[in-house]
């Protein structure tokens, strides 16, 4: 063979080696269950964030499961079966509305009456579930099912110090309460009250004990510590000259306040 052999030609830019399978690098996953650039959250850091919920949901169970079993007498007395009771607390799960429907009709109001006065107080999920929308999953039945498990505890166990929601322990969390809420419902209804006295057994301190509860986790800096004791101040003032509905009102126009002014410096600072 004559003439010179040519060499093959070498790649100019060098290419790195392939990675080796079984020494790769796991991939980074999105801590509120939230599908990332490598995939779902492994199985083992689901499991942990729904035992996450669910612990932080069980105090606040005790007392809902309490408020289910006064339900569930003050049902039976205005004439609801077991299974209506308890298909009630099921499908509607707020405690405030229900107590609502009920009361108009043990007073002798009819279905419409009871309809619109659970509704009225329900209106305030629709804020609710325009903040926590970007948490879920799904598509618009997905959707609906997953907000079934928004209530006030269930919505302050899921809200990040950001302002948004964990997905996972709202769902993990409502489930406990739900559970709770359902089964109180139930164990009243069939069991042998025939009335829950709130003052003798001292239930009429759960519910502010139990806003409390939810309160507390955001009482990290002074400012939110201000606007708490100066909203709780305005209110306690107002009840004592019996003014309890404005008292609400007030401490709600506090807090709203307060946030706004907080949220200024943060503001100019961004612009």
């Amino acid at each position: 063979m004559t003439g010179t052999e040519s060499e093959p030609e070498s790649d100019p830019v060098p290419r790195p080696p392939d990675p080796d399978p079984e020494h790769a690098p796991e991939p980074e996953h999105d801590p509120r269950g939230a599908s990332g650039p490598g995939g779902p959250e492994p199985p083992a850091g689901r499991r942990a964030a729904w035992a996450a919920g669910a612990r932080a949901a069980v105090p606040f169970t005790v007392a809902i499961f309490a408020f289910g079993i006064s339900f569930g007498v003050l049902a039976k007395g205005a004439g609801f079966g077991a299974l209506a009771a308890t298909s009630m607390s099921g499908l509607v799960f707020v405690g405030s509305s229900q107590f609502a429907a009920v009361s108009v009709i043990v007073n002798g109001g009819g279905w419409a009456a009871a309809a619109v006065a659970g509704t009225l107080l329900n209106l305030r999920y629709l804020v609710m579930g325009f903040a926590i929308l970007p948490a879920l999953r799904g598509g618009r039945a997905r959707r609906a099912v997953e907000s079934q498990l928004v209530i006030e505890e269930s919505w302050a166990i899921a809200s990040d110090a950001d302002g948004r929601f964990d997905r996972v322990r709202l769902l993990s969390s409502g489930v406990v309460l739900w559970l709770g809420w359902v089964l109180g419902t139930l164990l009243g209804a069939l069991g042998p009250f025939e009335a829950v006295d709130i003052l003798t057994y001292g239930l009429d301190a759960v519910s502010p004990v139990l806003f409390f509860l939810l309160l507390a986790p955001h009482l990290g800096t002074a400012p939110k510590r201000s606007a708490a004791a100066t909203a709780g101040a305005c209110a306690a003032l107002l009840t004592a000259v019996a003014l309890p509905d404005t008292a609400i009102a007030v401490a709600c126009l506090v807090a709203v306040v307060w946030t706004w002014r907080a949220a200024r410096p943060r503001t100019r600072r961004q612009r």
